[in-house]
């Protein structure tokens, strides 16, 4: 009967001690959900290995070239500023050690198709394609620095955290920023050839729109020779960076430049094709004496920031061009939802306010319509004669829609707590989801490991009978 009792006590040991080591990987699980860093934090900051037959070789692409003039615009011609800053990036990186770089044509009449641009990337053995362009849109209403990249794979990922490099130079420069984007064709494989050509061949390549040449904003970083330059040596200074290069003839160093972290096998950027969810506005306050009222904007897309916004005070008629959205961080993707703005109102006018939020791909969504305003009469005021001696200079108006490079333009928003973002709370949302497996898997094992002593308990006492 001793030995019985010894052997019933080594069994109830064992349970007690599989149940103990269960809650032990229980507490670790909940601890490591609660306090682990995110992964995008734990993830390791590794520099992609590109060049792994031990040359580093990259290819400059000039976009459009021959009878592909590219955009041409009030003597702007885009072909020719391509080649420029392509010979400016080339000689720029010429200076930097342990790299080789090509172009894929060198004649601005030389009219390559894109596949054969790619086809020489992959002939050279590219680690890396840099596609050089300048951009306008539809009705000269946009403005701003952007980077287009495959949105698939490596090539995604890499191109990606090439462009965050680049969209950081181009702030520098002065920029407004609209930041990295992908876009698909119908066929669902990336629009631009030269990204969809590349990726084949398993070679990241960077689309970059250094500015648009039709639009008063992005006018005076493009408008020289020296700009273009400028734009070539800020390109091939991105490139070292991203590369991790060093060069004694510019004595610059950068292989201790951090680039952005990100966690192994995730894509980093992807279209977004909706419009805005949200877009509404509000009286703010109206002030006769300096004919202005205030509207307050709530907008809100949950896939991408604001950008730009335009009103009209004509009930939707005719919009303002376009501004830029108050304190928007693109690379964040991160927008104010809410700020208020001032509108000066015409002499003789009953405004009937309309609004459009536009986002990182230019949808926009309109608001609803703000009416009831009095009519506006301006009281002439007698203007002392030393005022009217204002030189020519002084009395031109300045461009509304110029933004500096973080976004911020238009009206400056009003404090505001800053809401929490929605990925945080979908994040604890998942969280708890874990939280609540782990103990239905722990509560399930447990039970089980009880279950199977007592049938143990209850056979050992059948055969004692």
């Amino acid at each position: 009967m001793k030995n019985k009792a010894i052997k019933k006590n080594k069994d109830i040991s064992k349970i007690s001690s599989k149940v103990f080591i269960w809650m032990q990987v229980t507490v670790l699980l909940l601890c490591g959900i609660f306090f682990a860093p995110p992964l995008q934090v734990m993830a390791e900051g590794f520099r992609y290995t590109l060049d792994t037959d031990g040359e580093l070789i990259i290819v400059i692409d000039p976009g459009h070239g021959g009878g592909n003039l590219g955009a041409d615009y009030n003597g702007f011609l885009e072909k020719e500023m391509n080649m420029t800053v392509a010979n400016a990036m080339y000689e720029e990186l010429s200076k930097y050690e342990d790299i080789t770089v090509y172009m894929t044509h060198t004649d601005v009449e030389t009219d390559m198709s894109i596949k054969e641009r790619a086809e020489f990337a992959n002939s050279v053995n590219a680690d890396f394609v840099f596609c050089l362009h300048f951009n306008m849109s539809p009705d000269n209403k946009l403005f701003g620095s952007e980077v287009w990249v495959s949105a698939f794979g490596e090539e995604n990922r890499e191109g990606y955290r090439f462009s965050c490099v680049q969209m950081e130079t181009m702030k520098e420069m002065g920029l407004f920023l609209r930041g990295v984007k992908t876009r698909f064709n119908d066929k669902g494989t990336d629009y631009y050839g030269i990204l969809r050509y590349c990726e084949e061949y398993d070679i990241p390549a960077a689309l970059i729109e250094h500015c648009h040449i039709d639009h008063a904003t992005d006018v005076e970083f493009c408008d020289s020779e020296e700009d273009l330059i400028a734009f070539g040596i800020a390109d091939a200074t991105s490139v070292a960076k991203y590369f991790g290069l060093s060069s004694e003839e510019l004595d610059v160093d950068y292989s201790d430049y951090e680039l952005v972290t990100l966690t192994p096998g995730s894509l980093y950027v992807q279209a977004d094709t909706s419009d805005p969810d949200i877009c509404m506005i509000e009286k703010n306050y109206e002030d006769m004496d300096r004919d202005v009222i205030g509207v307050t904007v709530t907008a809100v897309d949950y896939d991408s920031p604001m950008l730009y916004y335009s009103y009209s005070i004509d009930g939707g008629l005719t919009y303002t061009p376009y501004l830029s959205w108050p304190e928007t961080d693109v690379m964040a993707g991160k927008s104010p939802d809410t700020f208020t703005f001032e509108i000066e109102v015409p002499d003789g006018v009953s405004p009937a306010v309309k609004m459009r939020a536009i986002n990182q791909y230019d949808r926009y969504t309109e608001s609803n319509l703000l009416e009831g305003y009095p009519v506006f009469v301006h009281t002439p005021q007698e203007v002392p004669v030393e005022d009217t001696l204002v030189s020519e200079e002084t009395t031109e108006l300045e461009d509304v829609s110029q933004g500096d490079a973080s976004g911020n333009g238009g009206f400056k928003a009003p404090e505001r707590p800053v809401k929490e973002e929605e990925g945080i709370a979908f994040g604890n949302f998942l969280k708890l989801c874990l939280i609540v497996v782990i103990l239905i898997v722990v509560f399930l094992l447990i039970s089980n490991l009880i279950t199977s002593f007592r049938r143990s308990q209850r056979r050992k006492k059948r055969k004692r009978k």
